[in-house]
């Protein structure tokens, strides 16, 4: 049964059309079901409304103004002003301050005790709340973004400062020692909070970077860094210290680059975090790297890759030997493809090895070794000594040099399906690029199976998802980039002889506002044909390249990022950008 102030609110909502009628009686009864449940819970689980929505005629009807906490900048210093205790307990954020006047949001509008229990602590301190209502998914947020993680770093910044300040006069502080010092200090607590916040985030690397006057932390999620954390100048090289310490490195080497890794345990994951420490004008840089070993290897299909695309990779996987690149920059996915690809090819009856740099995902069932260059075992050497492990499948992290493509080009000869990846900006661009590496045009001509080129872009926030219809000069554009592809390899959904829509996403609390989650693979599949096989074995000439291409059905990475683009899984904005990073680097 609906309390009557709950009755009165739904009521509301339904008079101002923000629910349907038939569904009062559905949430009525989901309200019945479960006691405990409040209605906010289930109109939005329910998918009823929009948190930010709700939060809005919430506002309207407790009469006070409405803010999205996710689409503005926090203050930081007004929202300490309010105790974490009160802030917690009464679901509220103090948002921003002018004197003694200060916002504060409520996640929970019409709990009274929350106003009486903020207005006895403000005149307490002798400020004037002024509020407003903000969605509870929305303070969530604040609160996990703004509070926990910043009370708790705070909170060891402040026991870091007074140790250091006692040590420091009683002369405990020395290079003998301070190993043991920095293993004890909260400094170990401050390292702790920044990575378990960064894996929470989703984030796939943490930069530490020092400042004349502070320590910024950076998390880069879904390919884009955003600032999360601002230390004070004192406490950096004490984080820095402590990273090394964990990573095995030099702690008073500050002069050169270092190179090391360390592991991160939560109750249910396992990660490798792959650190490099920079020397910078007087100060070192830490950039971690966050690699979830204990993560499944996702399929073709999960990361993106079409079915016309999946069939191009499944018939040359096929192949009884032969090479298969994937190409494109730092960070683009290509190992995680390659692994989905192996995956695949997982069986008691094949004997698949890798050699890798690090070791990104523990696969039951493969060998998997880690290069190790200051012991001599590099990809080339690796590469060598695998030929006498009686290999049916080879997976060498990536070709770096000319020895190792000479390596990889013998081990595919000689009968072995190998794998590898490439820095090239598209498929085409692996061909000479191996040549540069001087391996005989005539040998690659005969080894050379599929080469994938892909870049990650980001994935519209399924949440907030919304059509719109494009421009005419946009669209004109996109028709142009998708005329020369065959019908049949277009979804039906898409006419090009029609208008076209767009989609993006508007930003709510799930995606911070971004209007993305996630990322998706944008590809391109090229499958060597005979006729290719002759022009790469005769030099590779850039007219018979250019017609070869032009009679063949083949998706460019361009055309398949604004074919996902028009079927709502990125945006044209992101594919135009990754387009953009692809043309800048030729």
């Amino acid at each position: 049964m609906l309390k009557e102030t709950n009755k009165k609110l739904l009521n509301f909502i339904l008079n101002k059309g923000g629910i349907k009628e038939k569904d009062v009686a559905e949430v009525d009864n989901l309200l019945k079901k479960d006691n405990a449940k409040e209605l906010r819970e289930v109109l939005t689980k329910g998918g009823f409304i929009d948190v930010e929505k709700l939060a809005e005629f919430e506002a309207s009807f407790f009469n006070y103004p409405y803010v999205n906490l996710m689409a503005r900048k926090i203050d930081e210093a007004a929202q300490k002003l309010l105790p974490m205790s009160l802030a917690e307990q009464h679901f509220a954020i103090c948002f921003s301050a002018a004197g003694e006047k200060l916002s504060i949001a409520l996640a929970k509008p019409d709990d009274y005790d929350t106003r009486e229990a903020i207005d006895f602590w403000a005149s307490s301190k002798g400020y004037v709340p002024e509020y407003h209502v903000c969605s509870f998914l929305a303070w969530q947020e604040v609160v996990k973004k703004y509070g926990a993680f910043s009370a708790e770093v705070a909170t060891a910044v402040g026991q870091v400062k007074e140790e250091r300040a006692q040590k420091v006069k009683e002369g405990e502080i020395s290079t003998e020692n301070i190993e043991e010092v920095i293993k004890r200090a909260p400094v170990a607590q401050i390292v702790s909070v920044i990575v378990k916040h960064a894996i929470e985030s989703r984030a796939s690397d943490i930069h530490i970077e020092p400042f004349e006057k502070s320590s910024r932390v950076r998390f880069r999620v879904d390919g884009v860094l955003q600032t999360v954390l601002t230390l004070p100048f004192y406490v950096h090289d004490s984080v820095i210290t402590r990273i090394k310490v964990m990573s095995n490195l030099k702690i008073d080497e500050t002069r050169i680059p270092q190179d090391g890794r360390f592991k991160y345990e939560t109750a249910e994951q396992r990660y490798d975090l792959r650190v490099s420490i920079m020397p910078l004008s007087g100060r070192e840089k830490a950039t971690l790297r966050i690699l979830d070993i204990s993560g499944k290897a996702l399929t073709l299909e999960q990361l993106g890759f079409s079915e016309e695309m999946r069939k191009t990779v499944d018939k040359a996987v096929d192949a009884p030997y032969g090479m298969i690149l994937v190409t494109g920059p730092t960070g683009s996915g290509k190992s995680t493809t390659l692994f989905s690809i192996l995956s695949k090819l997982n069986d008691d009856g094949v004997n698949i090895t890798t050699l890798e740099d690090p070791i990104e995902y523990n696969i039951p069932g493969i060998n998997q070794a880690q290069i190790r260059p200051e012991v001599k075992f590099t990809f080339a050497s690796g590469l060598r000594a695998l030929m006498r492990q009686d290999p049916d499948v080879i997976m060498v992290g990536e070709i770096r040099d000319s020895e190792t493509a000479e390596m990889a080009v013998h081990a595919a000869l000689t009968g072995h399906r190998l794998f590898s990846t490439l820095h090239t900006n598209d498929a085409l661009g692996a061909i000479p690029r191996l040549v540069d590496m001087k391996v005989e045009p005539f040998l690659l001509a005969s080894v050379l199976t599929l080469i994938i080129a892909q870049r990650l872009s980001r994935r519209i926030c399924p949440k907030c998802k919304e059509s719109y219809e494009l421009p005419e000069d946009i669209m004109k554009k996109v028709k142009e980039i998708l005329s020369g592809v065959a019908s049949n390899v277009l979804p039906p959904e898409i006419n090009l002889s029609q208008k076209l829509i767009g989609w993006r996403g508007k930003g709510c609390p799930l995606c911070k506002n971004s209007g993305y989650s996630g990322r998706v693979v944008v590809a391109e599949t090229l499958l060597i044909s005979e006729r290719m096989r002759e022009i790469i074995a005769n030099g590779f000439r850039h007219e018979e390249v250019k017609k070869e291409m032009e009679n063949r059905p083949m998706l460019t990475l361009l055309q398949d990022g604004v074919i996902k683009a028009l079927q709502g899984i990125t945006t044209l904005e992101e594919v135009m950008r990754v387009s953009k990073e692809e043309k800048e680097q030729e």
